[in-house]
Order: C-alpha cells, then sequence, then structure tokens
C-alpha cells in the first residue's frame, strides 16, 4: 500500500477518534463493515456492528467496551494502527442502541 498525503490523514484522524472515541463517530473496514459509536460514558463505549446489506440499526449487533478494549479489538496488534478507518464523525445516532435492544429481543423469542 502506498503512503500517501492522504492516507496518512486518514490515519491520523482514526488514530485520534480510537484514543476518544465520541457518539456519532462512523468507522468502516473498505466499506463491507461498518462501526458506530452509539454511547460512551467515561471510559464505557457501546458500538453497533454490521456488515451490508442491512438497515440501522434494526441489522446491528451491539457491543459494549472499554476504550482500551475497542482499540485492541480494531488495532492490527503487529504495526501501528488500526484495521477500521474513521469515516466521519457527528452522525445522528439518537435512539439507535435502544432499536438494536428491540430487534435483539424479537430475533429472541422468534
Amino acid at each position: 500500500m502506498f503512503d500517501t498525503a492522504n492516507t496518512a490523514e486518514r490515519n491520523a484522524a482514526t488514530a485520534e477518534a480510537m484514543n476518544d472515541p465520541q457518539v456519532g463517530d462512523r468507522f468502516h473496514e473498505m466499506y463491507s463493515f461498518f462501526v458506530y459509536v452509539v454511547f460512551r460514558e467515561k471510559d464505557k463505549i457501546v458500538t453497533l456492528e454490521a456488515s451490508p446489506p442491512c438497515t440501522l440499526p434494526e441489522d446491528g449487533t451491539l457491543k459494549s467496551q472499554t476504550v482500551q478494549q475497542f482499540q485492541e479489538r480494531f488495532s492490527y496488534g503487529t504495526i501501528d494502527g488500526y484495521w477500521v478507518s474513521l469515516c466521519d464523525r457527528g452522525n445522528n445516532v439518537e435512539g439507535w442502541m435502544d432499536a438494536a435492544k428491540v430487534e435483539a429481543a424479537n430475533e429472541n423469542q422468534s
């Protein structure tokens, strides 16, 4: 992979967001896997994760973790960086956590 100015900027933005994830942050892996931060309180975050084709938030899976666990899950591990990239910040994800919980409860009743 070639290191370009855009790559360096994207990697820096991703690292910044991984160190301080905020509600509404959206990450992707080649647009085939999406991660939205839907809750943050101190060191605890909840993400909603899904792979296309999907309808969000209904098709997402909730994952609760600390910021450190979040970083470790998406870190390459052997080299610096993350296997997901920040798409954008500030998405409106209000109500997504509750909608995903309702959908999961409905699936468990089937």
